[in-house]
């Protein structure tokens, strides 16, 4: 619910279009591939890769929401008339806050989702159809419609940002598609989804069809002259409920799925402290500002240096879904060896780091194409 954002900002709606249209098809597909049986002998194949996965996407909402908490306090603990994080650092009460946002943000999301997780199914089955209505109900909330848009001088306003050329999202486009095609298999909610749904197929179509219109309510948050979000009640809103609603889900699978289908809590744990620490704002302070094509200048918005800090750790994160796992979804249930998925994946991450930072984004597909290849010439 971030990354629209993003590529909004760099590639106009032609980079939305690039991420909704195989997102909203990848997740659909899964309920026209796979029905009940065949969902539990993939995921029994699969194993601990369904678990990391969704191990991985707690701690990438805990992520979010320690970043954004840490960056409303800042914004609140600075006002209007600081220039700089450096004006208010001096008293050392703003910083002390911003990492207790920070912090306190996620640790309170994973108390919540786990209170959740742990009830039963009657309670999740009126649970998704809430969450639906409340996220497309937002846009009532204060800053749900942008009032620039339904009057005269909406009238032949453009963007006012620039966007990066397309050659860039061409490239881009494999690893998207990549991403969005094959990470589904491993998302042990869609699993659930499959297997107890009536249909899967009208199941998934639904789910695709509300996805879709998630995806477009998101985007109408976004504010073409600068770049970023309009943030108000209704997106805080909608962000809430969604961040709860996927580490609530996703708890409850590491803790119901079969032995098969685990890693140790540990290593969710271990993943969870480090996103929580990458949030906070001690570690955002020493990153350098990500220089976006049109970024906005500094001293427009006060808010602007510690939220475009956090967007490269936000980027590292995302390229689990980018990388990570579909690399592994190619080569593990194949049984190539462990040395050459290591090997590829050691490779094709400076691949998608520099495609992701720098706009290298030639370079992105590479791992992915490695993968199929090895795959081919060495499956057993």
């Amino acid at each position: 619910m971030y990354m629209p954002f993003i590529l909004l900002r760099l590639w106009g709606w032609p980079g939305f279009w690039a991420f909704l249209i195989p997102n909203v098809l990848g997740c659909a597909a899964f309920g026209f591939v796979l029905d009940g049986q065949r969902s539990r002998a993939l995921a029994a194949k699969l194993g601990w890769m369904c678990a990391l996965f969704s191990a991985v996407t707690v701690a990438y909402q805990c992520y979010f929401a320690g970043w954004a908490a840490g960056w409303l306090a800042q914004v609140h603990s600075m006002g209007h008339e600081a220039s700089s994080a450096n004006d208010v650092a001096a008293n050392g009460v703003a910083p002390a806050l911003w990492t207790v946002a920070a912090t306190g943000a996620p640790i309170a999301l994973l108390v919540g989702g786990l209170f959740l997780a742990l009830r039963g199914n009657p309670f999740w089955r009126t649970a998704g159809t809430v969450v639906t209505l409340l996220s497309g109900l937002v846009v009532l909330l204060p800053g749900g419609v942008d009032p620039l848009l339904a009057g005269p001088d909406a009238v032949g306003r453009g963007p006012v940002v620039p966007s990066l050329e397309t050659l860039p999202l061409a490239f881009a486009f494999p690893t998207i598609c990549a991403g969005f095609v094959l990470t589904p298999y491993l998302d042990l909610t869609f699993h659930r989804a499959a297997q107890e749904a009536p249909d899967p197929r009208i199941a998934f179509a639904t789910f695709g069809l509300t996805f879709a219109a998630m995806l477009l309510l998101v985007a109408s948050f976004y504010d073409p002259s600068t770049g970023l979000p309009r943030i108000g009640p209704a997106l805080l809103v909608l962000w809430g409920v969604q961040l709860l609603f996927t580490v609530a889900v996703h708890l409850r699978e590491l803790i119901t799925a079969p032995a098969g289908i685990r890693v140790p809590a540990s290593v969710v744990g271990g993943l969870t402290a480090l996103a929580v620490l990458l949030a906070t704002p001690a570690f955002l302070f020493t990153l350098g500002p990500k220089a976006y094509p049109g970024d906005p200048p500094f001293h427009a918005m006060t808010e602007l240096p510690y939220l475009l800090k956090g967007e490269p750790i936000y980027l590292t994160f995302l390229g689990a879904y980018g990388l990570l796992f579909p690399v592994l979804f190619l080569l593990e249930p194949a049984g190539v060896s462990r040395r050459v998925t290591v090997g590829i994946l050691l490779l094709g991450l400076p691949c998608y780091l520099l495609g992701a930072y720098d706009f290298m984004t030639y370079l992105m597909p590479a791992p992915v194409l490695l993968a199929l290849v090895a795959r081919r010439l060495l499956a057993k």
